[in-house]
């Protein structure tokens, strides 16, 4: 059940004490779906909606918005992001599976959920005018730092095959997602 109290502290948890807020959170082992529903969709849906409100305060541009208002905006973050999570949290359980870990999508999709906040907060900041740019980028890095530092904690990767596990899956997570955009995009060409 959405816990309004619950996810606004798992935000603000990720952002002001990761390390001590992923470790409580993965302590309590929660399926994917209590994720999706307390963490995931929430903070897409905040950083679509906020996003979308200051692309038209500050009359900028919202990557997810096309131009087409928050109900387009919602639809394709939502979807964009449910693929992502979805690619990157079967790499992450896969891989650490293949290097010793444990190959466990929950706690994947949870560690994967909780590392992408800052990327999420920089999303919904990225229409600010002149500086929204750059709180995405530092949010987007924040957020590859995260992942490599909670993926341990998520499914016990083993120190010494820990870069490996984060390299395999970036380079795969590029590779799948190119490969699903050129597929999606190509059903979506109108002809001639």
């Amino acid at each position: 059940m959405f816990n309004p109290g619950k996810t606004l502290a798992l935000i603000s948890g990720c952002l002001s004490s990761p390390r001590a807020t992923w470790q409580s959170y993965l302590e309590e082992n929660p399926g994917w779906q209590r994720t999706a529903l307390e963490l995931t969709v929430p903070m897409i849906v905040l950083a679509v909606l906020v996003g979308w409100i200051l692309s038209l305060v500050f009359g900028t541009y919202l990557y997810y918005g096309y131009g087409r208002g928050a109900i387009a905006a919602l639809i394709v973050g939502l979807a964009g992001a449910a693929i992502s999570i979805v690619v990157v949290s079967f790499l992450i359980s896969f891989l650490a599976g293949a290097l010793g870990g444990q190959a466990r999508f929950d706690r994947a999709f949870a560690g994967a959920s909780l590392a992408m906040v800052p990327a999420w907060v920089g999303l919904a900041v990225s229409p600010i005018p002149f500086l929204g740019w750059l709180l995405q980028l530092v949010g987007s890095i924040t957020a590859l730092v995260f992942l490599y530092k909670v993926i341990p904690l998520a499914v016990s990767v083993p120190e010494n095959k820990r870069v490996i596990h984060f390299v395999l899956l970036i380079v795969l997570a590029i590779v799948i997602q190119l490969v699903l955009g050129l597929m999606l995009g190509a059903g979506t060409s109108l002809p001639g």
